[in-house]
């Protein structure tokens, strides 16, 4: 049961920040060291000071990137660049995008989720990892801010969530504008009327949520709720411990886009990627392509047929192949220990069929990226091949929204890279600071 409210949000200020563009950044995780070095020249105020301060050899328990992160709080409220509505609202947030070829309007709201419901169901479906968990919490601990967002996914057919948020921003001008690194355009609006708030909640009171993108900081803000409770501290308002601020999106949005990670190999001893079609034809049809056009084509249209098959490009084979999964049966002999769900996922099929069986990269291998490099873009992967490090490019098609929720809904965890929802949701768009009641009474 996903029990929504509103906030008050903080949001830069126009009127201090002259460019919005050059401070909102992507979620934390995508950010790597040369990202974060770019969002720090682009300003002062960028919010990578805050999700993502760099650590100092010179840090103490006193004086770390944590501390540096509530003391830009701190300062960026009191010089105004940082400034609170005047009141509770949910946030509309659309993002204007391409994808393929094809341009897409992802529409989502922003607002807070109770987080001690014990009837709300809440669906992962990545594994998460301590050392993210921990940086999260040290970050949670000392902000007590909610400064990125969690991405949820949630089942209305009937669009009837949408249709009220349009309803209520027609002809309204977005109260934040901005383009991200990658040419896509991000609106943030505000919903003000309560009887329209209240609608929404009521709609959203009975769906399951699924996390799409941000499984550590759900993790992460359940666990700072039961610190919390455990010392005795009490939530004030919404604006709390208690819940946190998410993105809510519609599964059947037709914005939704998940793309496909590819695998890229290397470092391989004696790969011969002949032998290697030759015993993989033993499971799945090999079909050669002269050009990627086909290939393409052909993943294309088995998607379509919900077939599972995978691209191929590789060092000493002339054109490209595509591999189609003869049989089923193939996989539920090799996974004895999943859903059928997870079992029928492309992912799982390159993985177990391919990548384990025949060139001995398992699991931990492929978490070790010890052979195997993710690339996004069919193009992008099969130019890596051949340029004296990568010797085999691996093409799948996207993981579908339903098999997201069929795995996540049987409380499993999908392999590792197996979605990636585009475009990501920008940190700073819209933020919300905690009030907490810490007398302990």
């Amino acid at each position: 049961m996903a029990k929504i409210a509103p906030f008050r949000g903080w949001r830069y200020n126009p009127q201090k920040v002259d460019d919005l563009n050059k401070v909102v950044t992507q979620p934390y995780d995508k950010i790597d060291d040369k990202l974060r070095a770019d969002y720090m020249k682009r300003s002062p105020y960028n919010l990578v000071h805050i999700i993502k301060d760099a650590p100092r050899p010179l840090d103490t328990p006193m004086d770390n990137q944590y501390t540096r992160a509530a003391k830009c709080w701190e300062e960026w409220i009191q010089d105004g660049i940082l400034v609170r509505e005047g009141g509770p609202a949910i946030y509309p947030y659309f993002q204007e995008y391409t994808a393929e070829g094809k341009t897409y309007i992802r529409k989502g709201f922003v607002a807070l989720i109770g987080l001690d419901d014990p009837k709300a169901k809440v669906r992962a479906h990545e594994k998460t990892l301590d050392g993210p968990k921990a940086d999260r919490l040290k970050l949670l601990k000392a902000t007590e801010a909610n400064d990125g967002h969690i991405f949820m996914l949630y089942k209305d057919q009937e669009q009837k969530i949408n249709a009220i948020i349009d309803m209520e921003i027609m002809g309204k001008s977005p109260i934040m504008e901005v383009t991200d690194d990658y040419g896509e355009i991000h609106r943030l609006y505000r919903i003000t009327s309560p009887g329209a708030i209240r609608d929404i909640a009521e709609l959203a009171e009975g769906l399951e949520l699924f996390i799409a993108d941000g499984h550590h900081r759900y993790e992460t803000a359940v666990n700072y709720m039961n610190e919390c409770k455990e010392k005795g501290w009490k939530p004030v308002g919404y604006e709390t411990f208690n819940h946190r601020m998410m993105t809510l999106i519609n599964m059947y949005d037709p914005g939704l886009t998940i793309l496909p990670t590819h695998r890229v190999l290397h470092s391989l001893v004696n790969f011969d990627a002949n032998k290697f079609l030759a015993k993989a034809a033993e499971d799945f049809t090999v079909t050669e392509f002269a050009d990627r056009a086909g290939l393409y084509a052909a993943l294309d249209k088995a998607a379509s047929a919900g077939k599972s098959a995978i691209g191929l490009g590789a060092v000493g084979l002339n054109g490209y192949r595509l591999l189609e999964l003869k049989s089923w049966t193939t996989m539920d002999n090799l996974v004895k220990d999943h859903s059928e769900g997870w079992r029928r996922l492309d992912v799982t099929v390159l993985h177990t069929a391919l990548l384990e069986k025949y060139l001995g990269i398992d699991a931990v291998k492929l978490a070790a990226e010890t052979n195997v490099h993710y690339v996004r873009g069919r193009d992008e992967s099969l130019d890596l091949v051949g340029d004296g490090k990568y010797q085999a490019a691996f093409l799948i098609n996207p993981t579908r929204v339903d098999q997201v929720a069929q795995v996540a809904g049987a409380g499993e965890r999908m392999p590792q890279k197996s979605t990636d929802f585009y475009p990501k949701l920008l940190s700073g768009m819209v933020m919300m600071k905690m009030s907490i009641d810490k007398s302990k009474k």
